[in-house]
């Protein structure tokens, strides 16, 4: 275990609660989402023990990290998830930036997981992260799903992706570098257009999310693709579900993706994606 060392050294017992079943999530991320809650949960206990479980609930696992530690009250639950935010007496028992449970909340929006946070001050805190329960998925296919093939799929793809959200975009970053790809990111058009100029990169493909502050997301790829080439590949993301909305991405050729997106899903189109341009390329 990765936190074994360090939890020994605090003199804390840590203990990982076997589970056998399976999830429908994007394996990196996922990862990535509780290394930083147990590494949150070691930093800031002082003294007894880390305890991370699952257990099903409606329909969905919940995965639990519980610790012995200062715990935050009910006021502050929201805060500690603010980029750069700890609280005074987490700060004066370990160092760093505040980051981790930032990271944790980014992840977790852009997975659609549910995070719930349960706290009495000095009593210790349990954070509960639910996920999609899976079918257990064939080894063969575990392989064909492995972290290595996903990365020489689309390794050299650069996506341009537009979400006035910050923390779904800087998510949506995480996911698809963990992927290969490298990553253009803008709140709005303009900025999306300057992003673009700066780096002298031309996107392969946009990841466009259709409600943005100005207009919507469907006018920015027609304004992108006038800029940078008409046959563009493009993917609309939206929890607008209207036979409108469908159609009017269906009539300007662009693939669209309902919210929420589906790691799965969206790598299958991304590999597409790379599939055409190195057709293209021959």
């Amino acid at each position: 275990m990765e936190f074994t060392p360090l939890a020994q050294e605090k003199g804390l017992k840590l203990k990982f609660a076997p589970c056998s079943l399976a999830v429908q999530s994007d394996r990196r991320l996922l990862r990535r989402l509780l290394q930083n809650l147990v590494s949150n949960a070691i930093k800031y206990t002082p003294k007894g023990r880390v305890l991370v479980g699952c257990r099903r609930h409606g329909g969905r696992l919940r995965i639990d990290v519980y610790d012995t530690g200062l715990g935050v009250p009910a006021s502050k639950k929201r805060a500690i998830f603010q980029e750069f935010h700890r609280l005074d007496q987490g700060a004066k028992v370990a160092r760093g930036l505040g980051l981790g449970l930032s990271i944790v909340e980014r992840i977790a929006r852009v997975l659609d997981h549910k995070i719930i946070v349960s706290s009495a001050v000095a009593r210790g805190l349990q954070f509960s992260v639910e996920v999609p329960l899976s079918a257990l998925v064939p080894p063969r296919q575990q392989q064909h799903l492995s972290p290595d093939v996903d990365r020489v799929q689309l390794s050299g793809i650069t996506v341009l992706c537009i979400d006035n959200d910050l923390a779904i975009l800087e998510g949506m970053e995480m996911l698809l570098e963990g992927w290969g790809c490298r990553v253009l990111k803008a709140p709005d058009l303009a900025a999306a257009i300057a992003r673009v100029a700066e780096t002298k990169v031309a996107p392969d493909g946009l990841l466009v999310d259709y409600h943005l502050d100005d207009g919507n997301g469907i006018a920015a790829i027609a304004e992108l693709r006038r800029r940078f080439g008409a046959d563009l590949t493009a993917i609309l993301i939206t929890a607008d579900r209207s036979p409108r909305v469908r159609e009017d991405a269906r009539a300007n050729k662009i693939q669209v993706l309902n919210k929420p997106v589906k790691p799965a899903a969206l790598r299958a189109l991304l590999t597409q994606w790379r599939m055409q341009r190195l057709a293209a390329a021959e």
